[in-house]
């Protein structure tokens, strides 16, 4: 999960033969001095260009990052200039499982901004056959011939799935966290982080960035919450479909369900889900009424082989006659009921659509605009980033001033309350859906049973005034429709049975949901990741002390657990900091993340490289106390700064430190000489 740069050979070809570089590194702190405009950004940026980073040097595109002298023309010692016909620049590199690679990568030529040959050996077996790989198209992170794949598994790097702006997830780009490890010289210095690039939709880029490098497990955290609130969802779901199915079951018997609602919750017992059936008028378990059913047949076969006396049979008729007079009222009455909650929940369902379609419409402004606010014309711009181009401070989504007190939402808030809002009403809509279908089908089976007792109640009628003996039809109307009954009571115990099998797997399933749901820390961050920003914080102001950092105590500094930047009394620091205390925070910020992979696990490449870092007229004893904490730090990774401080400078500050010091004198020319 480490490196180690080995070597930079940058060659141009002109008329008058080629031209170059040739320059190693070494393990721990490298200091490569050259004079200001003699090409020391060039050098610096030409190992961000063979590692395909050039769009995390503050552009927006893949241009090389390169002066005339390897674009157009080269002076030569006399300072003629000489055309130049094509240059390249190549890069060997280490990991830490001692595997050598040489990278190559056109910088005027043919394939110049797509393709990195990737050479196995160090730099003087590059004649040997390559692998080309693309970067800077689709499938440059997933692909085998992508060249940020193949780097990932070089690095042993498992790139983090993160979520773009058009409503899909797609591999963390290497260039997003470039800018933690490297610092050039134009932006570089303007903000922690300030040249990573925004045009690839990756929402707050910068904390993913700092979460991969870092390797915090808030991420992925925040993934598996999702996954989880998916998965229960789906149970839900689920639960809900067989509700409807038991509660429809119910209803075609003239019953209804119990021991169960529609939407899971804590406790379940399979065994109490039941469905019951009025019998005299009283609600009963579906068993015990079935065993009457049972035995009330028996006795109509025994009843119906006997002669019954015609006067007593009348005298039965008319009790009969009597209670389904008042079966019939009574059922009327509910039958009404059913039409009133019937109409009241059309009026609902009517109500909610017209609730949905106005969120739709706002869910499709906001989209609207968060588009606009994403047009690729505008990425990068700090009024897009919520940053102040002066000071480079934070702001929100607002246009008003807002007080202490005030609560108003941020574009992407009310984004998601409105998605929150349709969610909910489509719920309740399906659940008003679900309870019509459910009256509707109770209010049939109602209705027939009512047809059935006016029958009756006709047959009854007719038997009595008619004066023929009709005990024996009475009897086989009577056993037939208990029959009818017997059978239907069968079918649902049966498919109770089945329900209650899988209402009792939703129910383990939700539970075990539920559970891992408990499990996730409450703010995200799990105890491993609230160390490692807690030693940051402290390694960070450690630092600051020592580089002589004075706008105010270090020690009021803190680490943000919302942004993972340097904060005071809540504010990210802008107006707090003069400006060369805002470099020391940089310097001490990017030097503590470095310094934390020997404490703990992270994915930092184990390269620091930091082009000028002597910005905004730092002082001298400040620059060489960095240099000295750069040397310490240094001891299990290699940082490499580029500078123009005078050598002696250099040296003597240094004493007693080991570094490694590559230096060109300023009477020789430029960095780039004929060969």
């Amino acid at each position: 999960m480490s490196m180690i740069i080995d070597r930079l050979v940058i060659e141009v070809q002109t008329a008058d033969g080629p031209y170059g570089l040739d320059l190693t590194f070494s393990k721990g702190l490298c200091v490569l001095r050259v004079e200001n405009s003699h090409g020391k950004s060039t050098c610096v940026n030409a190992i961000a260009y063979a590692l395909g980073m050039e769009m995390a040097l503050g552009q927006q595109t893949a241009k090389p990052p390169f002066p005339p002298s390897l674009l157009k023309t080269i002076q030569d010692e006399q300072g003629a200039e000489k055309l130049v016909i094509s240059s390249h620049v190549k890069l060997q590199v280490t990991n830490n499982a001692g595997h050598t690679v040489t990278l190559k990568r056109n910088v005027l030529g043919a394939d110049s901004e797509s393709i990195i040959e990737v050479f196995q050996g160090g730099i003087d077996s590059v004649e040997g056959e390559s692998q080309r790989l693309f970067l800077h198209r689709e499938g440059d992170t997933t692909r085998e011939l992508g060249f940020y794949s193949w780097f990932s598994n070089f690095m042993d790097w498992k790139l983090p799935l993160v979520p773009n702006n058009v409503g899909g997830e797609y591999p963390l780009y290497p260039p997003a966290f470039f800018p933690l490890y490297f610092v050039e010289q134009k932006k570089g210095w303007s903000s922690i982080q300030a040249t990573t690039p925004f045009h690839f939709n990756i929402p707050q880029v910068k904390k993913r960035a700092f979460e991969f490098i870092m390797n915090l497990d808030v991420n992925d955290i925040i993934k598996r919450k999702a996954a989880n609130k998916s998965n229960i969802d789906e149970v839900q779901k689920k639960w809900s479909l067989d509700f409807f199915d038991i509660s429809n079951c119910a209803i075609r018997i003239g019953g209804k369900v119990v021991g169960i609602q529609e939407t899971p919750k804590a406790k379940f017992d399979a065994y109490k889900l039941d469905l019951l059936v009025e019998s005299g008028r009283r609600w009963r378990s579906l068993s015990s009424v079935l065993d009457e059913k049972r035995i009330k047949l028996f006795e109509l076969k025994r009843e119906s082989s006997k002669t019954e006396n015609i006067a007593a049979e009348s005298g039965s008729q008319i009790k009969e006659l009597r209670k389904l007079k008042e079966d019939l009222r009574f059922s009327e009455v509910k039958y009404d009921e059913f039409k009133e909650e019937i109409g009241f929940l059309i009026d609902q369902i009517r109500s909610t659509n017209i609730r949905i379609d106005g969120l739709i419409d706002d869910k499709r402004k906001y989209e609207d605009l968060k588009k606009i606010k994403s047009f690729s014309s505008l990425n990068g711009l700090p009024i897009i980033d919520n940053e102040c181009p002066t000071c480079g401070q934070s702001y929100a989504d607002h246009t008003s001033a807002l007080t202490c007190d005030d609560e108003l939402m941020t574009l992407d808030e009310s984004l998601d309350f409105v998605k929150s809002q349709l969610k909910t009403f489509r719920s309740v809509l399906g659940s008003y859906k679900n309870q019509l279908g459910i009256k509707r089908i109770e209010e049939r089976s109602l209705a027939e049973s009512i047809d059935r007792t006016v029958k009756d109640i006709e047959w009854i009628e007719e038997d009595l005034y008619s004066g023929a003996p009709s005990v024996d039809e009475t009897l086989l109307r009577e056993k037939i429709n208990i029959e009818n009954q017997i059978g239907e009571f069968e079918a649902a115990l049966v498919t109770l049975a089945e329900y209650r099998s899988k209402f009792d797997s939703h129910h383990s399933k939700y539970r075990e949901l539920i559970r891992v749901r408990r499990s996730f820390p409450e703010h995200g961050f799990s105890v491993r990741d609230k160390e490692k920003l807690t030693a940051l914080e402290k390694q960070v102001v450690m630092y600051l002390e020592q580089f002589g950092f004075s706008s105010f105590s270090a020690d009021l500094l803190r680490i943000s657990f919302d942004n993972y930047l340097p904060t005071r009394e809540g504010f990210d620091l802008g107006f707090d900091t003069s400006a060369s205390d805002g470099i020391r925070v940089i310097w001490s910020y990017l030097l503590a993340i470095f310094s934390l992979k020997d404490e703990f696990y992270t994915n930092h490449p184990g390269v620091l490289i930091f082009d000028e870092p002597r910005q905004q007229e730092a002082n001298h004893l400040s620059f060489i106390n960095l240099l000295k904490g750069a040397s310490t730090a240094s001891e299990t990774g290699q940082i490499i700064f580029a500078t123009s401080e005078e050598e002696e400078v250099l040296k003597k500050g240094l004493i007693g430190f080991d570094y490694d010091l590559i230096s060109f004198s300023a009477a020789l020319g430029k960095v780039l000489r004929k060969l």
